[in-house]
């Protein structure tokens, strides 16, 4: 599945894409509730992207599960 280009269809993209999405944006409250600076925000969105690399130990996990 990484050698291929992958697009989400309009369903997908209007559903759980943009539930996900609006979801994530919510961080802006755990800003409001810790009062912790857009650095710590930053850096916690980062660390949630490396576990999705294509070479990440979870990546690999998930992949493997996937096949099985």
């Amino acid at each position: 599945m990484e050698n291929k280009k992958w697009t989400p269809s309009q369903e997908e993209n209007l559903g759980i894409i943009t539930s996900v999405y609006e979801f994530i944006k919510e961080l802006s409250e755990l800003q409001e509730k810790t009062g912790c600076p857009d650095s710590f925000i930053y850096d916690f969105i980062g660390k949630i992207q490396n576990e999705w690399h294509p070479k990440s130990c979870y990546s690999i996990v998930r992949n493997t599960k996937r096949k099985n």
